[in-house]
């Protein structure tokens, strides 16, 4: 039987990636204003795919990553769950994140005191390959909870919570997990069960 070929391997970037994920491609209207207790953001800008995620580098998978976090923002401040399907065509984020979208269509809460809910930081320059036929690629990372955020409900007791619990203060050790195919990167994340916390000094505190 014939092997299967290897995936190539993508150029050196000849910089470090290590550190949080930023993004800066969005769509505004209107003037942004962020939620409080008493009302919700109103003109959140809306994260718009890069066309570098079709680039088959490592700068491409960096912009689909930065896009997945942002368009998960959006989702945490809107309740619109359409931007983070691009993400990852083959999965189901609805189920997974039913509570939060359900909270803004039913109008019984949002999410407020935060721009930004969430936020990653790669703890390696650069992603490692998968080995195999398929173009994949993950990058160990840390998702962390604003310390500030909080969730508001419209009725019933213990209306305003802290969306970070006391275990996320050091963040989530996660690897993201992502492919190239039909001619742009796609990715799903999964937890990283094997992270040595003692070896993560890069680990980001919350700001």
């Amino acid at each position: 039987m014939r092997a299967p070929s290897a995936s190539p391997a993508l150029p050196s970037a000849n910089k470090s990636y290590k550190g949080k994920v930023t993004f800066d491609n969005f769509e505004k209207n209107g003037e942004y204003v962020p939620a409080t207790a008493e009302k919700k953001a109103q003109n959140v800008p809306k994260p718009i795919m890069p066309e570098k995620v079709q680039e088959l580098s490592i700068d491409g998978i960096y912009a689909l990553i930065g896009y997945w976090i942002s368009s998960f923002n959006y989702l945490a401040l809107t309740g619109d769950i359409e931007p983070m399907k691009k993400t990852d065509l083959s999965t189901d984020y609805t189920k997974e994140l039913e509570p939060m979208i359900k909270l803004y269509e039913t109008g019984r809460g949002w999410i407020y005191d935060t721009s930004e809910p969430m936020s990653v930081y790669l703890l390696t320059d650069t992603p490692t390959q998968i080995e195999g036929d398929r173009i994949r690629y993950f990058w160990r990372a840390r998702s962390l909870v604003d310390q500030n955020a909080k969730r508001h409900l419209t009725e019933g007791d213990n209306r305003d919570k802290s969306l970070a619990r006391a275990e996320d203060s050091q963040g989530q050790a996660m690897r993201i997990v992502v492919e190239y195919k039909e001619g742009a990167w796609f990715m799903s994340t999964q937890e990283d069960k094997d992270a040595d916390k003692g070896a993560d000094s890069a680990s980001p505190s919350a700001s």
